[in-house]
């Protein structure tokens, strides 16, 4: 028995006698990726899914408890650990049933799955090699097949691998949900092919890669799919509620004790924006973002597609660099970080924005603007606003914004499974899985999760 099985399994024993029986069984899923035959830990895994009502989880630990070598209930247990966000342990023991059951199709499959979920990139290749050309598997089958593989080369850095594996996807013909992940991937291949060096990108650049300009996308304009719904409505702002916005936003950084050194402007429409940040933050404004020399700098942009000129910096990821995007444009391509501190989300018209409109003769455009003040006046003018807004409810801004935003909150494209169900969900491959995630892992929240949530004081 390796070490530190027993040595996990001896602190699940310790934290069940404490009363943490929810943490005991996240201990008791490390005991198992560390040795996933390791027989005790499936009899207290079992006995805890109990406590915590849940019977059928209980009962896939007991199966193995009893025959821990049983391929068919490691493969049960296996895919129900991968499917509830623990794929490091699931890899384990699908390994194990993979060879009880070398010829079985579904379990290499979940395994390959598995392996990319838990970043072990070059093992999901490894595992699907043997299918490429399966004559057994279905036209479908194959395409999932190639569909991973082209997942996990670029995310191992073969992009040559991927395109060759996309190449020959093209040769079949996908279901429409396929549709959408082939031309997501050759998107994220096409993306990446702006980075000289695929081999140093981190996860968090992947993410960047992945999710550019989908974030927080709403009905109203171009969709992926290339079709047209709803309205293109844009909210002209006033300066109470660009205030407002800024407010809130300056409060959201201070509770999560990020304060900037500096802020600068991504674009000149920014600079007031900017500007009044960093006087309601006590920052130094800097005209040139390359005049941060290192220091911590909050970087500010009237909408997510001015961060474009700085996709190389802003996409990997620096302590010192933080940004705030007015307004993401669903129509562009921009670049999206998990590091946007502040977003509105919907098209919007800046009063000092520059814009294009018909002469009296209905022929001619010619340039016009709300506001042509020079942007620090209009700064402090914002800055003075900030000060003054009920920070309660934010008044007649706050108002205004629910108007509008309210009954389009149903048409959001991420977290609306039901309009868009093939919409990739943040997993633990992305920066954005947050600690918080990571923390009902350890615990094990999901498996043998009971309704309440409640702890249980009895012992296991």
């Amino acid at each position: 028995m390796p070490p530190r099985a027993q040595d996990l399994y001896d602190r699940s024993v310790d934290q069940v006698r404490r009363g943490q029986v929810r943490r005991a069984l996240g201990t008791l899923l490390a005991t198992l990726e560390a040795d996933p035959a390791h027989r005790p830990a499936y009899e207290a895994a079992g006995r805890i899914c109990r406590i915590l009502g849940a019977p059928d989880d209980a009962q896939l630990f007991e199966d193995l408890a009893g025959q821990p070598e049983d391929p068919e209930a490691l493969f049960r247990l296996g895919y129900r650990l991968s499917d509830q966000g623990r794929p490091e342990v699931a890899a384990r023991l699908l390994e194990r049933s993979l060879a009880g059951l070398p010829a079985d199709v579904g379990v290499r499959r979940e395994l390959a799955f598995a392996r990319l979920q838990s970043r072990d990139f070059t093992g999901c290749l490894r595992a699907l090699s043997p299918l490429e050309d399966d004559p057994d598997l279905s036209e479908t089958e194959r395409l999932d097949v190639l569909l991973t593989q082209a997942e996990a080369a670029l995310l191992a850095a073969k992009p040559d691998l991927c395109r060759d594996v996309l190449a020959r996807a093209e040769d079949l013909v996908p279901e429409d949900d396929q549709r959408e992940r082939l031309d997501a991937l050759h998107a994220q291949l096409g993306r990446a092919s702006r980075f000289e060096n695929l081999a140093s990108l981190g996860l968090r650049e992947w993410h960047f890669i992945q999710h550019a300009g989908v974030i927080l996308k709403t009905a109203g304009g171009w969709f992926e799919d290339g079709s047209r719904r709803g309205r293109f409505d844009v909210l002209r702002l006033r300066p109470d509620m660009i205030a407002f916005l800024l407010q809130r936003l300056a409060l959201l950084l201070e509770r999560l004790e990020l304060r900037p050194e500096c802020v600068a402007a991504a674009s000149e429409v920014a600079a007031p924006l900017a500007q009044a940040l960093a006087l309601r933050l006590g920052a130094e404004y800097l005209p040139d973002l390359e005049q941060r020399d290192g220091r911590s700098t909050l970087l500010v942009a009237a909408n997510a597609a001015e961060l474009g000129p700085h996709a190389r910096e802003v996409a990997t990821h620096r302590p010192d660099l933080r940004l705030f995007a007015l307004n993401l444009d669903w129509e562009r391509d921009a670049p999206v970080l998990p590091d946007v501190v502040g977003v509105l989300g919907r098209r919007v018209l800046l009063p000092w924005e520059p814009r294009y409109a018909l002469g009296a003769d209905r022929r001619d455009m010619r340039q016009v603007t709300d506001d042509e003040r020079e942007p620090a006046e209009i700064a402090r003018e914002l800055r003075h606003l900030m000060d003054h807004l009920p920070y309660d409810d934010g008044g007649a801004a706050q108002a205004e914004f629910e108007d509008f935003y309210v009954p389009l909150r149903a048409l959001l494209v991420l977290g609306n499974d039901e309009l868009h169900p093939a919409r990739r969900r943040f997993t633990s491959l992305s920066p954005c899985w947050s600690e918080d995630e990571d923390e009902a892992r350890a615990t094990g929240a999901e498996i043998g999760s009971d309704d309440d949530g409640d702890e249980p004081d009895g012992e296991g």
